[in-house]
């Protein structure tokens, strides 16, 4: 992908549609068929409100007085009118339906306009969502299909030149909206689905709609709503029909398949202008603001011959061949696994639920180079890989000299690799979110983000983008999560051994579990916790596969029904705050009745050592780009984060919950949050001492803190669990 100024959706995503060329009998969607995405907070939470603003300072829309750029778009008068025309002229190339009556107020910000020198000066907001969007997609992308005897490569190429940006603004009479459409014009879904080539299209809003055999081939609608946009109240939805539905829409007249997408303030929707029919519904009481930009580009079908693809699979072949020259994360150094589930008739129906459920792996990513060994441990090491879906919020330097996003977030030879062993799709099964480094935020926000390209997962799995996975651990986590007393109210949490690139564990890995227990209080009165390692009775017993209760959570490894999202979000406004993110999920979480445990075994490892790009330098010392508590406590809202989460520990402060109170979440942890106090033995968490390897050994805890920093060795012995001791100390939760 080319560079990025904030964000990429999934492009290449978008442009594999199949259902021309594969079966749809096993999808209600057209064979698989994906058409669009929704991307919130693109990009940082004020930008609508400066884009809005600078949109009103350069005229383009006014005040009460209505005295702005944009103009009442088609109406009926207009159709009618054409279609008189039309027959006067004899004109066979107007396209007079009522799907192009429009009850918006619009304008197009031109090339022209746009090509000026200085336009990014005047507008730096709209300047960096179009540019953002442009670089979403190469020059080409392609995609190739077998059929039968020979391979069709369907290959999109782009010409950003030719990008159109509009304005539009339905005046939220509860009337005004836009019929279902297709941004090509009526045909598009017909020509799409009978012929396999572009062809011009005919419909023209205005000079820029057709250049020269050019199409959209991309939509993107970015909204510049109130924040407290309702979706009932206010109306003004996408609705989004399903493309199965659009390709036959000359036939299906009721009992449309769509989905309605609200528009809310700082929302990205992508879809492909060439596929997906669309309406927008009537705002009933306020404006609805939002620039569309479109994406122009050709798409055609080659077809190589049987002796053409015999060619292109000895190149598959040799790309294999290459493939298996990548570090062997997982071969020789593959930690023991994980056991299944007893093959017996009473447990055939867990197993059947548990082949059949989906896992969605969160993972923020700051200029990491183990993402993607992280993304292949992960796939290479399930049970069942094609059930894994993952989001990736890559923080990358956008304007590095020597191509920064190319190196972190492309990660083809091991996609490839995964994809010819396991039949991994990168394209389906990938989400990513990539954002330069210099507006991170810190950890929450991160993850905030990650978790919200999750698309309906049965459950997700929250972790660091440097970790490794034991065999079987999607089935494992499945099972003892289904163990709690509540599933679907319950997280499996932890923090994980240590573990040394490239090769990971390796087959003598530590496999005894880890427990979270407080600590001590930091000098900014937050509560520091630690991992307590467990002896072998708890945690290698194969008959003892009981969770052990824990009231505190790892933000870099937790495992839950995707229900609790809805009842407990990452709270995205935590903005620099690195200690302190997971005392204030704990009390959320318990303060909602959500039970939080421990695995009684190791479902994987995590590399402690701090990734060296994460150093403070002068570029990242004000910009979130370190995880140090630095000498200035306003740097990125880190005061205003940490006295939101004192406030929740006094239980005064937002996404608590009702269902237990704060003080029975200290009595339950043995802290006193106000004397800033610990019990005596509130680090055994209610177990006995023998429960724990013991002291003398040099193994007893895993500690997130980043006190100690200096005092790490890195020639400690890979896999003595006493390494995470130090190493750990160097590390704070990436983001």
């Amino acid at each position: 992908m080319a560079k990025l100024c904030g964000w990429t959706p999934k492009t290449e995503h978008l442009l594999h549609l199949h259902d021309d060329r594969k079966s749809s009998s096993n999808s209600s969607c057209g064979g698989g068929v994906v058409g669009y995405d929704i991307i919130d907070h693109a990009f940082e939470a004020q930008f609508p409100d400066h884009l809005l603003h600078e949109l009103c300072a350069n005229g383009w829309i006014g005040g009460n007085d209505n005295n702005d750029r944009l103009s009442p778009a088609r109406t009926a008068l207009d159709v009618n009118m054409q279609s008189l025309l039309g027959g006067f002229l004899d004109s066979n190339n107007n396209d007079n339906s009522s799907s192009n009556i429009r009850g918006d107020e619009s304008a197009f910000i031109s090339r022209e306009e746009r090509s000026q020198s200085n336009f990014h000066i005047q507008y730096p907001y709209l300047h960096r969502l179009v540019s953002s969007i442009e670089n979403t997609v190469t020059n080409k992308e392609t995609d190739d299909v077998n059929v039968d005897s020979h391979t069709e490569q369907t290959i999109f190429e782009f010409d950003v030149s030719l990008t159109s940006v509009q304005l539009a603004r339905y005046n939220g009479d509860a009337k005004s909206g836009y019929p279902r459409h297709c941004d090509r014009g009526m045909t598009c879904a017909k020509e799409y689905s009978i012929n396999h080539n572009n062809s011009n299209s005919n419909n023209a809003d205005n000079k820029e709609e057709n250049d020269g055999g050019m199409q959209r081939l991309l939509t993107f609608v970015y909204y510049l709503t109130p924040n407290d946009w309702d979706a009932k109240l206010d109306g003004g939805a996408l609705r989004m029909y399903n493309p199965s539905s659009s390709l036959a829409h000359d036939i299906v007249k009721k009992d449309d398949e769509y989905f309605d997408i609200t528009p809310h303030s700082g929302r990205l929707v992508v879809f492909r202008s060439d596929i997906i029919e669309h309406e927008v519904m009537p705002s009933n009481r306020r404006e609805r603001i939002a620039i569309t930009v479109w994406l122009y580009g050709q798409r055609r079908i080659e077809v190589h011959e049987d002796h053409l693809w015999k060619k292109g699979k000895e190149e598959e072949d040799a790309i294999i061949c290459r493939d298996e020259a990548l570090p062997p994360i997982l071969n020789a150094v593959l930690p023991p696994p994980l056991p299944m589930i007893p093959e017996d008739s009473t447990a055939q129906k867990q197993q059947q639920l548990i082949k059949e459920s989906t896992i969605f792996v969160a993972i923020p990513s700051y200029r990491d180079i183990e993402t993607f060994p992280t993304i292949q441990s992960l796939i290479e090491t399930s049970a069942f890989p094609h059930r894994i879906y993952i989001g990736v919020v890559f923080q990358v330097d956008t304007t590095s000299s020597n191509n920064e996003v190319e190196q972190f977030t492309s990660g083809k030879e091991y996609t490839t690799h995964l994809f010819n062993k396991y039949q991994w799709n990168k394209q389906t099964n990938l989400r990513t979110i990539t954002l330069d480094y210099r507006h991170a935020t810190g950890p929450c926000y991160a993850r905030h983000l990650a978790q919200s390209l999750h698309r309906g997962e049965d459950y997700i799995l929250q972790i660091d983008s440097h970790m490794r996975f034991r065999p079987n651990w999607d089935t494992y986590l499945i099972h003892q999560l289904d163990l709690c007393h509540v599933p679907s109210m319950s997280v499996l949490t932890t923090y994980p051994p240590n573990y040394d690139p490239p090769y990971g564990p390796g087959v003598h890995a530590e496999t005894r579990g880890t427990i979270l227990v407080p600590w001590k209080f930091d000098k900014k009165d937050g509560l520091r916790q630690k991992g307590r390692l467990l002896n072998d009775q708890l945690s290698n017993d194969s008959n003892c596969n009981s969770n052990i209760p824990c009231h505190l959570f790892a933000a870099g490894f937790n495992f839950f029904q995707s229900s609790l999202l809805d009842l407990c979000p990452y709270d995205g406004k935590l903005h620099g705050l690195f200690f302190g993110e997971e005392i204030s999920m704990a009390v959320r979480l318990y303060t909602h009745g959500v039970d939080l445990y421990t695995p009684p075994m190791t479902v994987c490892y995590h590399k402690w050592k701090r990734n060296a790009l994460r150093k403070p330098t002068a570029a990242n010392s004000s910009t979130g780009g370190t995880d140090e508590e630095d000498d200035d406590p306003t740097s990125l809202g880190r005061e205003a984060s940490l006295n939101v989460v004192r406030s929740q520990l006094r239980g005064t402060g937002r996404g608590l919950g009702a269902v237990r109170t704060v003080k029975q979440f200290e009595d339950a942890i043995g802290v006193d949050f106000e004397t800033r106090e610990l019990s005596p033995g509130c680090e055994n968490v209610g177990l006995d001492d023998d429960a724990f390897v013991s002291t003398s050994t040099g193994q007893i805890m895993i500690m997130a803190d980043a006190d100690n920093n200096n005092e790490a060795s890195d020639n400690m012995a890979n896999n003595d669990v006493s390494t995470v001791m130090s190493l750990v100390s160097q590390f704070m939760g990436n983001a």
